[in-house]
Order: C-alpha cells, then structure tokens, then sequence
C-alpha cells in the first residue's frame, strides 16, 4: 500500500513546524515534505513525484498572489490545495476557490478544524472555507486567463516570471539562476508568448492580475 503524500508551503518554520505537528498527530501514516519557498515547492513536488495533497501559503516568496496556487494547480490537476493564511477577506476567499483551492483555512483556525478540513478534502470535497465568508467577488476573466498561462509555464519560467515582477533585469536574473543572460531572453520570449504579450511592461501587469487585493486587509469578526 503506498502511503499518502502531504506538502506543507509556508514560509514561517513556527507555523509549518505546527502544521507538521498537527499532520502526525491526527494522520500518523501520511509522509510530510516541507517548503518555505515556492523553488522548494517546485523542487519537492517535481522529486515526489506524486503529491496527495498540497497546504499552501497565501504569502509565498516567489509567487504573486494566487501564482503559486496557479501553477501548481496546472502542474499537478489531481492533488488538491488547501490554501491558508491569516487574509481571510471574503472576496480573497472566493478567489482562492475561483483559482483552484479545494479549501481555505485561516491560521488562527483551531485544530479540529484543520483536521476535518484536510480530511474532507481527501476524501474529495471541494469548496471549504470552515468559519469564513467567501465573498461575491470572485477573480476577473483576465485573472483566470492569466492563471491558465502560467499554469503552463515551466518551474524555471515561473522563476523567471517572478524575479520579472520583482523588477530584475535580465542580467540580473541570470546571474541568481545562474544561467546565461541569453537563455532568460529566450525564456521571456517563451513567457511573454503564453500570456499574450509583447513586452516586459505588459506581462508584468498581467502578473499583477493575480495579486491580492486588498493585500493585508484582515477580515475581522462582526462584532
């Protein structure tokens, strides 16, 4: 019988660290791979092989927004996503869902939750977001055409894409991919051709569709 596979993304050790702690406690058998940046959520998911089910990360290094969630979600269509992060705004909620997240959990959610959340998801279920409000507003046309590109990009292009949207140049690119500055260019022309673009200005504002808005605008209880 092979064993069940989880990815914990998430960029603070104390809450991956929790989150692992929760996973061994209430499933015992699953194996754990962790990931503190979207490169190693690249590296594990592509060395794994295969991954049953994915906690992700809002507010991942190396990602835009729902990027990450996109990409991987393209990468791998069989494994669900359970996004989580402390923005809980509703309409943040519903473009997670829109995006492709199986479920969205809070970080301040209690641990039954978590533990009846991840286990509604493996079992199949989809839509979850236990306590929270999922807004109207869900993710724009362009958002979704844009998170359909990069779902096709490659792990190296996604790279590239985000140190693009952090404002590198190429040179620069290169020198901390450690490639020659004439395969980013090839990669841009490959990048700019899947978003439908035709330069570095358009397809960082493509990139910027799937951002979060408001970024930091913690939904809070009604009193």
């Amino acid at each position: 019988m092979t064993s069940t596979t989880i990815l914990i993304a998430d960029d603070h050790p104390l809450f991956r660290s929790a989150l692992q702690q929760v996973i061994a406690q209430h499933f015992p058998t699953h194996m754990v791979l962790l990931a503190a940046d979207v490169n190693a959520l690249q590296q594990q998911a592509q060395q794994a092989g295969s991954i049953d089910l994915l906690l992700l990360d809002l507010h991942m290094p190396g990602a835009t927004g729902f990027s990450a969630l996109s990409w991987f979600s393209g990468q791998f269509r069989s494994t669900p996503v359970v996004m989580i992060s402390a923005n809980t705004h509703p309409d943040t909620v519903r473009r997670a869902l829109d995006h492709g997240a199986a479920a969205f959990l809070s970080k301040s959610a209690e641990i039954e939750s978590i533990q009846s959340c991840i286990e509604a998801v493996m079992s199949g279920q989809r839509g979850l977001h236990p306590g929270l409000q999922a807004g109207t507003t869900g993710a724009s046309l362009q958002a979704l055409d844009v998170a359909e590109a990069v779902s096709t990009l490659t792990a190296q292009q996604f790279r590239v894409a985000a140190m693009l949207v952090e404002g590198l140049l190429n040179k620069q690119i290169a020198y901390e991919l450690e490639v020659k500055e004439s395969t980013i260019k090839a990669h841009l022309t490959e990048i700019f051709r899947k978003l439908g673009v035709t330069s570095r200005t358009q397809a960082v504002l493509a990139l910027a569709s799937l951002g979060i808005e408001p970024p930091d605008d913690i939904a809070k209880p009604v009193e």
